[in-house]
């Protein structure tokens, strides 16, 4: 069975025959794409991954929560920072804002990677707090193989879920 992946990144489809294409040619998994802060967490609320890649800077989409945390960062995707938002909130557990149930493996650290524009310097401080510890920076040295090489790194450390067992 293929292990499953989602890939929450605004420019995904953009970038899906580059930095996709090696994935979907490996054969060895099926990948979600998400293309906002909405879709990410609903994929997460609805499904269980052995891998998830986040970008840092996401649009909110349509649930009003992001949509509030977004217009509250004067409209900036920067000063936002959503994907980040969206680790801290699946990683940390339900609260008033965020009451809904995940599944056990959504709020597994060893399950997630940050692939993103940000230095590792922006992020070093929450990616330790949330303990995710694979991390790219898309600036100017990715390989096509760039997404694979974390998607394999990730699966390799994390349990497998049920959907991904091999």
């Amino acid at each position: 069975m293929k292990q499953r992946v989602l890939w929450i990144e605004d420019s995904a489809l953009d970038q899906n025959a580059s930095l996709a294409g090696p994935v979907h040619l490996s054969g060895r998994y099926d990948l979600t794409i998400a293309l906002t802060a909405t879709e990410g967490f609903d994929a997460l609320s609805r499904s269980e991954f052995d891998a998830v890649i986040v970008d840092i800077r996401i649009p909110p989409g349509d649930d009003r929560r992001w949509v509030d945390m977004y217009y509250r960062s004067f409209l900036s995707s920067k000063a936002a920072r959503l994907g980040l938002r969206l680790l801290d909130t699946v990683l940390t557990g339900p609260n008033t804002l965020w009451p809904e149930t995940l599944p056990a493996s959504a709020r597994e650290p060893a399950h997630y990677g940050v692939l993103t524009v940000e230095g590792i310097d922006e992020l070093r401080d929450d990616l330790t707090r949330l303990r995710v510890t694979v991390y790219r920076d898309k600036g100017g040295s990715d390989t096509p193989d760039t997404l694979l090489e974390m998607i394999e790194v990730i699966t390799s450390q994390a349990e497998p879920t049920k959907t991904g067992a091999t």
